[in-house]
């Protein structure tokens, strides 16, 4: 706005229907918080059209402009505002931003509205977004036109608001460069034909009358029951559909189940209240203390009114595992309750500064990049971290805006950001650290405004970029995941990328492992019964039937190296990280958002294959843990996450940035397990104590397998419990050889050891249980 010299000049950037990203030029300054450029952002999406990728820049408070990446064009230009709702934002899984207001200017032209000529002929090209930068607090919009005779002409495009009393216009400033003088730029629009000039400056605008009046935000919620608002606003969608079932039970289902009573009500209004389990299943549905009688009669009103009308109610049958035994105590058939023995546990958060992190990186001096799942979308650089002290960090946000930046990584001084919707490279152009480019690396695989198709990422290896696509959740019955989705992605520097696995549902973790080899692991859901830590390779299918989009019957599912049971070892599996030293020196660790902790996983190749063992590690973070990475100093610094409601939290928590210090102290603890010819091999940590004599009752073993279904998750497949035949100590009593009758390939095996048992210095054991994903029985020892 060229009128006022203290401007409000807001810039967004995303994907989706819209995906905005807003500036605020303000005094925005915390406490022990860097911000050289006074700017509040925040990466939003807003359902304004069915469009791929939009960036939207709010100029001025009168005017919002929404550009088409896809087709690098002013959309829609408007009075209004956006509502700011959707999982990052607003906690809420199933409501998307949304745009609100009155069109000053709408393009409903579907054709490329870019041509080029050359000696006066029209040439094919195709306009590629390149993304933006700013300059003199303007932002520039970056256009590439490739041209059918493989020459690729440069346009940046600089919007502006001008406003008076009684009207307002839009100024489009563009800047032309390798542009041959025999060739001429057009750019048609629904106002006009805009000629560019070659290597030149051009500046075009247009007019409107000003709107009155700011318009007030369309309620999405004004025609629904009055139980679906308050769900809505609860985390009900988050373990919840109506009519397919997820984490819990549809409301179809439980609606068939119960009567539509006095008593049903008053039932099923204390379970929400109080929180429940054992109904539908092991898992545990949240308490909402928060809502009055009234409000639960409502919610419990609105699930009855999917009874069936036509047909009496299905009997519900509730399954029941005879072999499920209830947690006893920490590490003993329930995860362990407190940080591992062995480590110190420090805060890097603080009160002005407590990240909901997306994504954690280390620039070469040893200075750690945040990213944040949040409104502001940011990325900050932290200094000082290693002393400890909290207090004396410095926090300098360096960039924002960015559309859930879920993976970030440093290669050659340069940062790279992963977002929802590109691979983006962030230039710094003056030197003050602040980011001024962004920079598209690659944005060509396919994504949609379903919620649930997120980027996770992300890793560098052998001069490529690494990430997964996740699959989306809210499809129509006739709609089909797109083709890009459930995938691991390999990206060139040059923007190509391809496919290497398939069938993935939610991999929000990647990480190099044992043997510098990529690992994943993946969430439980439809079509996968239980979490997964899988090693990358090419080809193959993971087991997510809505990946598979021929009509051919899909392939056989690979065997994950690990499988992570729901409810007991994990439930939001995330990043794994290798151990590069100490007596865990090439296992690895993984974290868990909604599980909560940090499991560690030992690995070993039997036929050509990685399968392998998880342990309890560590629990007592702040929140959920997202990401790791390990620091120059030797620490494992740890980023957390979470969302209000549950679903996708430990306890509720939200944020947390901490990491693990060596304290020297030894903890008692099963080092590995190994797979023999007729059975395992159990190391530990320290030798056992000499008057422990192991007998087959300190050892329960389980063995199941698991089908893929339809169904969310999945139960044990043949449960049953092993005998031992034989038990033999090592001399140095650290090894303990376990003969074990009948065991199958393809199978989970469970040891339970009895918290009896320990060492030679009278520790009692960490934590007794594991888990072993038996792909492959060796032949040799």
């Amino acid at each position: 706005m060229k009128t006022q010299e203290n401007r409000f000049y807001k810039f967004g950037f995303g994907i989706s229907f819209l995906i905005p990203i807003c500036f605020i030029i303000s005094s925005y300054v915390k406490p022990n918080i860097e911000i050289k450029r006074p700017l509040e952002v925040w990466a939003i999406r807003s359902v304004l059209d069915l469009k791929p990728r939009m960036l939207t820049l709010a100029l001025d408070e009168e005017c919002y402009l929404a550009y088409d990446l896809a087709n690098c064009k002013l959309y829609k230009a408007w009075k209004g505002g956006i509502s700011l709702e959707g999982a990052p934002y607003t906690d809420k899984k199933e409501i998307q931003p949304s745009s609100w207001g009155a069109a000053y200017h709408l393009d409903t032209l579907t054709q490329n509205q870019w041509a080029v000529e050359l000696n006066g002929k029209n040439i094919f090209s195709k306009a590629l977004y390149k993304g933006y930068r700013f300059e003199n607090n303007q932002v520039y919009i970056k256009y590439a036109l490739a041209l059918s005779t493989n020459d690729t002409l440069f346009v940046e495009e600089r919007p502006e608001i001008i406003t008076n009393k009684k009207k307002i216009s839009i100024e489009r400033q563009f800047i032309t460069s390798n542009v041959p003088a025999t060739s001429q730029i057009f750019l048609f629009s629904q106002d006009a034909k805009i000629a560019l000039k070659s290597n030149d400056i051009s500046t075009y605008s247009v007019s409107y009358k000003k709107l009155p009046t700011q318009y007030p935000a369309v309620l999405e919620t004004a025609n629904l029951h009055p139980g679906r608002e308050l769900m809505d606003k609860s985390d009900c969608f988050t373990c919840h559909q109506t009519k397919t079932d997820e984490v819990g039970p549809s409301f179809v289902r439980i609606a068939e189940k119960y009567p539509a009573n006095e008593k049903s009500f008053s039932y099923l209004a204390e379970k929400i209240k109080k929180g429940s389990s054992g109904i539908w299943g092991i898992g545990m549905m949240n308490a909402h203390p928060q809502f009055k009688k009234e409000e639960l009669t409502s919610i419990v009103d609105y699930i009855f009114t999917f009874k069936p009308k036509s047909k009496a109610a299905k009997k519900e049958k509730v399954k029941n595992e005879d072999l499920f035994k209830l947690p006893s105590k920490p590490g003993f058939g329930a995860p362990v309750a407190s940080v591992h023995p062995s480590y110190d546990l420090v805060n890097l958060h603080t009160p002005t500064f407590k990240p909901r992190v997306g994504g954690l990186a280390f620039m070469p001096d040893g200075r750690l990049l945040v990213t944040t799942w949040d409104t502001v979308g940011g990325v900050y650089l932290l200094d000082g971290i290693s002393s400890g002290d909290s207090c004396k960090i410095k926090v300098k946000r360096i960039a924002s805006g960015l559309a859930e930046p879920l993976g970030i990584e440093v290669v050659d001084d340069e940062i790279y950001v992963l977002q929802k919707q590109e691979l983006t490279k962030l230039i710094d152009l003056d030197g003050d650290e602040i980011i001024d480019d962004y920079q598209v690396v690659c944005n060509s695989w396919q994504v949609s405004n379903d919620f649930h198709e997120f980027a996770f990422g992300l890793v560098y290896k052998d001069g490529y970029f690494y990430a997964t696509l996740s699959m989306a959740m809210r499809l129509k019955p006739d709609e089909k995941q797109l083709a890009d989705r459930g995938k691991t992605i390999k990206i060139a520097k040059d923007g190509s990328f391809e496919a290497i696995n398939f069938g993935l549902r939610t991999p929000n973790g990647i990480g190099l492992g044992i043997g510098n080899e990529i690992f994943v692991t993946d969430n439980q859901g439809q079509w996968t019964p239980a979490n997964k830590l899988i090693h990358v390779k090419k080809g193959e299918y993971h087991g997510m039937n809505w990946g598979w989009l021929s009509d051919d019957p899909a392939p056989e599912m690979s065997m994950p190296a690990i499988w992570l049971p729901e409810h007991e070892i994990g439930n939001s599996p995330t990043e794994p990280v290798l151990i590069h030293e100490g007596i865990f020196k090439g296992q690895m660790l993984h974290g868990d958002v909604t599980f909560g902790g940090i499991n560690r996983d030992f690995l070993e190749k039997i036929n050509g294959d990685y399968q392998g063992a998880v342990f309890h590690f560590s629990q007592g973070f702040e929140a959920g843990v997202n990401r790791l990475r390990w620091g120059n100093d030797g620490n494992l610094y740890i980023g957390e996450v979470g969302m209000k409601g549950g679903g996708w939290s430990w306890k509720e928590r939200l944020n947390g940035l901490q990491y693990l210090k060596s304290n020297g102290k030894s903890t008692f603890e099963m080092l590995a397990i190994r797979a023999k010819p007729n059975g395992f091999e159990i190391e530990f940590t320290e030798p056992l104590n000499a008057e422990i004599n192991l007998k087959h009752t300190d050892l329960l073993v389980q063995q199941w397998w698991y089908q893929p279904t339809k169904n969310y998750g999945g139960p044990k497949m043949d449960l049953e419990n092993l005998s031992i035949s034989k038990i033999q100590l090592s001399e140095d009593r650290k090894r303990v050889y376990i003969e074990i009758p009948n065991l199958k390939t393809k199978h989970v095996i469970y040891f339970r050891l009895s918290d009896e048992i320990k060492s030679q210095s009278g520790q009692s054991l960490w934590s007794g249980e594991t888990w072993y994903t038996l792909n492959n029985i060796p032949t040799e020892n």
